[in-house]
């Protein structure tokens, strides 16, 4: 076997690690191994760290599912936080295989590998699922974990397995917060929250199946056949949207060019699943999930322009599946709440190393009706999460980037007398400066 090292530029190799979000490749990769009979085997990835400083008023919720007049949730205290820990992006190992060409065909596979460098905020303690202390369930050693992020093959326009799934991608991989911290997540042992919740809905890593056509004059379209998602966060338990007798599909539309100094790319996309109960007798113990978004980001002579919008019904306010619907206490009345959001985003690359820029965001989403039988742990309030984030991000060389970004994050609740709940609001200040090491 030869081994071949290849050295690339920080952009090039933060790439791999952004790819790692759900765009699969190993070109960048530093360490290609490659075999007389064709094949190739690849290594990338990154280890970020982070020293997070967040001031929260009293009832902040990073997620925004309970509000500072939550009685179900309970109230969260004012509080100020330090933390050392990973970023958006968690640290990343990913082992990259293509096979031999056959007939025409080439195939790849990736594993992804995605352990943050920080655990629970309870130190020298031993978690395990279902241990005394350990409502989260957390595995490891003070809840640290260990994400399996992408097992994908690809081979021509067809690919199959775990990756980002497709609607709400374009706007994770073009917020500048994806490579730092943005909303901080200061008391749990999982990643930081960057713009999630405010500008987009996170959409997590799914199983599918996804066809890709080839690009034509720029534009490029890609469907995918998905593991469907029951909903949570919905109600009474047991009225769960637990029944998923058709898959979830999701789309997506890109036009790319570029020009002298500047490239141009814009994106439409979209999700749609059906959810029943169990426990229901009518045909109203169902809800459909559904959305679209539509993005454009631009870039000339160091400029850059990003902005996203997205309108939904039952998608969730920061997380998909997660909030967006609810049932009442017999299954048989369903309903989903309505959802839209946007970010824009600014930025300045000074000599292609230092890049700054500014962004502000906020997703909304509707109450669901009164006097109907619907109960909820949320509360039932009008909620519009929101965040202004400052940033820079340096490139010091080839495999080394600093990173330091303030946000001010928002939550703000309307009165539902119907709900006997006032108008309430909670602020957060969220300071961070870290590093990547990227290979």
């Amino acid at each position: 076997m030869a081994t071949k090292f290849n050295k690339t530029k920080l952009a090039s190799a933060m790439a791999a690690a952004i790819l790692g979000l759900g765009l699969s490749s190993g070109a960048n990769a530093v360490v290609v191994v490659g075999g007389d009979n064709g094949w190739e085997v690849s290594f990338d990835g990154n280890i970020n760290a982070f020293y997070v400083m967040s001031d929260n008023d009293v009832g902040y919720d990073p997620l925004g599912y309970s509000s500072p007049n939550s009685v179900a949730l309970g109230v969260r205290p004012q509080e100020d936080v330090s933390r050392v820990a990973s970023g958006f992006l968690p640290a990343f190992f990913s082992f990259n295989v293509k096979s031999p060409t056959v007939n025409g065909m080439t195939a790849t596979g990736r594993i992804s590998f995605a352990p943050v460098i920080h655990g629970a905020t309870t130190k020298n303690d031993l978690y395990a699922p279902g241990t005394p202390g350990n409502a989260n369930g957390n595995n490891g050693i003070q809840g640290s974990s260990m994400d399996t992020r992408e097992v994908l093959v690809n081979f021509g326009t067809v690919s199959f397995g775990r990756t980002l799934s497709i609607f709400g991608r374009q706007a994770i991989l073009n917020d500048m917060t994806l490579m730092g911290v943005g909303s901080g997540n200061m008391d749990g042992a999982g990643v930081q929250l960057g713009r999630a919740g405010r500008g987009y809905t996170y959409p997590n890593f799914n199983a599918r199946f996804s066809y890709k056509t080839p690009v034509m004059s720029g534009f490029q379209a890609e469907i995918g056949l998905y593991d469907p998602s029951v909903e949570q966060l919905n109600g009474i338990p047991g009225a769960l949207l637990d029944q998923t007798d058709t898959p979830r599909f999701e789309g997506e539309l890109t036009y790319a060019t570029t020009f002298a100094n500047g490239s141009f790319k814009a994106w439409v996309d979209g999700l749609w699943q059906d959810l029943e109960s169990t426990l229901a007798t009518s045909l109203d113990g169902e809800a459909t999930v559904a959305a679209w978004g539509a993005g454009a980001t631009a870039s000339y002579m160091g400029f850059g322009v990003t902005g996203y919008y997205y309108d939904g019904e039952g998608l969730g306010r920061s997380l998909q599946f997660f909030g967006g619907t609810a049932c009442d206490a017999t299954g048989n009345f369903c309903e989903e709440a309505e959802n839209d959001g946007y970010y824009v985003q600014g930025t300045y690359t000074f000599a292609g190393k230092t890049k700054v820029g500014v962004s502000y965001g906020e997703s909304n989403e509707d109450a669901f009706s009164n006097g109907r039988g619907l109960l909820t742990v949320a509360n039932n309030q009008d909620a519009q999460l929101s965040m202004w984030t400052v940033g820079v991000y340096h490139d010091v060389n080839s495999w080394l980037k600093l990173i330091a970004e303030y946000s001010k994050a928002e939550n703000q609740f309307s009165a539902n007398a119907g709900a006997g709940l006032g108008a309430a609001e909670a602020e957060a200040d969220i300071f961070s400066i870290g590093s990547f090491f990227v290979w």
